[in-house]
């Protein structure tokens, strides 16, 4: 069981701190650190692969208790509309990284095969010479570490993507989904197990999944430890909570009776497994006294696994993994960093995107961005000023796909976020559903036909943003 990392309670001190950050925010002085006395933050980012907007018990889960995850809300922020870059893995995790929507550098869906890909019509791998966060902190003097799952380039038959050490990181461990050193699962997946090691490419572990993000942890805690002259950056990227779920005996033990399925129960147990992982990081922190200097970010890459009688939450909203509705792509997002983010707080109002990240962390960690980006800094938000005016947010996802392919119910292939306003269409402005999220953020009632000169209107900016993206087009 861990037990509880330190809550820092405000003082005059750190009162100041904030509201000079929250001036630096507000002014853009990216050429500063973000920190007290021009301290740069060591900065972890944990991206949870699958998980639902309802699945932490701090946004409304009834069945288990998540209370390290939790904390980093309780002690931070909590902001209730944060979206995803993609409502699937690949092209999620490269708006994160790049600030880029994922499809204008080729990532419409998850990597898999070289034949998926150009089925797909996307790239093979994310391009390393895109700006990305990782290369950008290291330029401004950050040690940089990524464990955990990969999933933009590498695995299957594709043995020639970049490591991620292309991309910036002074060390990576990932899995399966990518190259370099590595740990594959024993009990799970075995396919995409046996093409792994059958690609070389690194040096490879191997363990039961319910240990592999201990194995992460511990990498990444290990790194951490030896960074003495420099701030650093440190991904943990677990993937627990991504299908097949398979808990230890003893992992399972703790959540005996919690779930309406066995299917459920073993969902539950992973995901108990991993908040207690999550607690072990934050533990270790503390334990080196790094924990206050330390900004964590914590959010999903998509929503629950697809298929309403599964397991995993998206809480009120609408749609699951694969479904540009809100619930797979709509996230909590998760800030603890003392004196600076104001512990305890609630942001029901900025809309956040993943292409925010690169901007926010480049002015937090003092630098500039290296080049253009579709996002903006949330800096001004985190330190208790929500963002209530920002560029339109868009989305694709399934436009590759045959008509004969696409299950029924799935969302169309574009979206955009307009203020309170969302619409979805299919390319060239067909089948167009517009939803006040404001009144209806269950996406329950089309209310196009009765706007229809908005509805006209964000269709054809829709449209500008879709048409010069390099993607396939199917219908």
């Amino acid at each position: 069981m861990t037990r509880p990392t330190r809550r820092t309670v405000l003082g005059a001190g750190a009162s100041a701190a904030l509201a000079g950050l929250c001036g630096a925010a507000e002014s853009r002085a990216a050429a500063e650190p973000a920190g007290p006395a021009g301290r740069r933050p060591n900065i972890v980012f944990i991206l949870i692969d699958d998980l639902g907007y309802g699945d932490l018990s701090i946004a409304g889960n009834p069945l288990v208790r998540t209370p390290n995850l939790d904390r980093l809300g309780a002690e931070g922020m909590l902001m209730t509309q944060c979206y995803d870059a993609s409502p699937i893995c690949s092209p999620s995790r490269a708006g994160f990284l790049t600030g880029r929507y994922p499809a204008r550098n080729r990532l419409v869906t998850f990597l898999a095969t070289r034949e998926h890909n150009a089925w797909a019509g996307q790239a093979d791998w994310l391009d390393p010479d895109v700006p990305n966060l990782p290369r950008t902190l290291r330029a401004a003097g950050y040690a940089t570490g990524h464990f955990g799952k990969w999933h933009l380039g590498g695995g299957r038959d594709v043995g020639d993507a970049p490591w991620p050490a292309a991309y910036g990181f002074d060390e990576s461990y990932t899995q399966f989904e990518g190259l370099g050193p590595r740990v594959v699962p024993t009990d799970t997946e075995a396919g995409l197990a046996a093409a792994s090691i059958a690609l070389g490419q690194g040096p490879i572990d191997q363990l039961p999944k319910s240990q592999i993000t201990e194995r992460f942890v511990d990498r990444a805690i290990d790194f951490i430890r030896r960074q003495h002259d420099r701030p650093w950056f440190v991904q943990l990227w677990p993937g627990d909570v991504h299908t097949p779920w398979a808990p230890s005996a003893e992992q399972l033990e703790q959540v005996a009776g919690l779930g309406r399925t066995p299917e459920e129960e073993r969902f539950l147990a992973v995901l108990v497994a991993l908040d207690a992982e999550v607690g072990r990081l934050t533990g270790a922190l503390d334990d080196l006294g790094l924990l206050d200097d330390t900004l964590i970010v914590c959010t999903s890459d998509n929503g629950p696994t697809a298929g309403a009688s599964r397991p995993g939450s998206a809480g009120p909203y609408r749609g699951r993994k694969g479904s540009l509705y809100e619930g797979g792509i709509r996230q909590p997002l998760l800030i603890r960093w003392p004196g600076r983010v104001p512990a305890g707080s609630r942001d029901d109002r900025t809309v956040a995107h993943a292409v925010d990240l690169l901007p926010t962390l480049a002015e937090a960690a003092g630098t500039r961005l290296p080049g253009p980006a579709d996002g903006i800094s949330l800096l001004p938000a985190w330190c208790g000023r929500p963002v209530t005016e920002r560029p339109d947010l868009y989305w694709t996802f399934g436009a590759f796909r045959d008509p004969s392919q696409v299950p029924a119910g799935a969302s169309p292939s574009f979206a955009m976020r307009s203020g309170r306003w969302k619409l979805l269409a299919e390319s060239g402005g067909r089948n167009v559903e517009l939803y006040d999220l404001e009144a209806d953020p269950g996406e329950s009632t089309d209310v196009a036909d009765r706007h229809p000169r908005l509805a006209r209107s964000l269709t054809a900016r829709l449209e500008a943003w879709r048409r010069p993206l390099p993607i396939k087009i199917a219908h």
